[in-house]
């Protein structure tokens, strides 16, 4: 087996050394989610700080959710023009991408260099999407947030990318479990998606394996992560589903999953492009500063996503 990229490698060993806390440890508490998400911002600008890229116009929004505002950030490609503007060169394409963080952590500013980077590499107008946190809201709040906000982009896609032959969903970890439960959800109440964009997806929430994670997101784990809401591995059936990007490093706590996904997919027919980086683990796209392979994977995704986006038609 390949070694572990040593960039994200001396990660894990200055973390120990540091002596602080997983991420999720204590989240279920009443006062968990601002702690873990506190420690989080901390451990991102201690180890593995947001690279520096060409940032296009980003408009920040609010809408209207079921459960009350979401936040959502349209963040448009370097040296294309926004949504005020009209041009040839204006983006067609559209992605919905939520981010990661186990449910409980992350927000718009954290991955917002992920949806630059997407948005750059693959030419698409990215619509990032801050939907609610566990434990302060728990499984489904944050599925119906993000369900809203696809539909909303969904419905004023003349706004965005304009083609509703290029719209897409995506997310990493969590976000990408999103996603994924998205594409179910899509597909089944008749709307055409081009691509998922599947970023170390979590697709089998009955094996979280942090108790106090588990806690957090569900009020009964046992019953509510059997839900292909949560766990969209088990859905009835995957035929039918958008092409798929998958993403994934064999030092991966979810790369078993992963793998069990892919298998699913390809079983029910769809149309698939798995990426596996031997040298990685989970998280990668958050480590281009410091990673070149971390970077040279991320480039590689967003290119993939771009010809998906190509392929669907102008």
């Amino acid at each position: 087996m390949t070694q572990l990229d040593p960039a994200i490698a001396e990660i894990e060993t200055r973390w120990k050394a540091a002596g602080i806390l997983g991420l999720y440890d204590g989240c279920n508490l009443p006062s968990g989610g601002p702690v873990s998400r506190e420690r989080a911002r901390n451990v991102r600008g201690l180890f593995y700080p947001k690279p520096v890229l060409d940032t296009g116009t980003i408009e920040k929004l609010e809408i209207d959710g079921p459960h009350g505002p979401i936040p959502i950030r349209i963040v448009w490609p370097y040296n294309s023009v926004s949504s005020v503007a009209s041009a040839r060169e204006k983006p067609q394409s559209t992605l919905v991408y939520f981010h990661g963080g186990g449910w409980v952590v992350g927000d718009l500013d954290s991955h917002e260099a992920h949806a630059v980077r997407i948005a750059n590499e693959a030419q698409c107008v990215v619509v990032n999407v801050d939907y609610r946190l566990a434990p302060e809201f728990k499984f489904p709040v944050p599925v119906d947030d993000c369900w809203f906000a696809t539909q909303w982009a969904y419905k004023n896609i003349d706004r965005l990318g304009a083609n509703k032959a290029r719209f897409a969903v995506g997310g990493d970890s969590a976000g990408g479990n999103f996603a994924a439960v998205m594409a179910l959800l899509c597909r089944d109440n008749g709307i055409a998606l081009a691509a998922q964009l599947l970023l170390y997806p979590a697709t089998d929430t009955t094996k979280i394996g942090e108790r106090d994670l588990r806690e957090a997101y569900f009020n009964d784990h046992a019953n509510q992560s059997l839900d292909p809401r949560a766990s969209p591995l088990l859905a009835k059936s995957h035929v039918g589903l958008a092409p798929t990007i998958l993403g994934v490093g064999p030092y991966d706590f979810l790369y078993r999953d992963n793998l069990a996904y892919v298998a699913v997919l390809k079983a029910a027919g769809v149309p698939l492009v798995y990426r596996e980086y031997a040298t990685l683990n989970h998280g990668f796209f958050s480590y281009t500063a410091i990673s070149k392979d971390s970077e040279r994977a991320a480039i590689e995704l967003c290119h993939d996503f771009r010809k998906r986006f190509e392929s669907a038609g102008s």
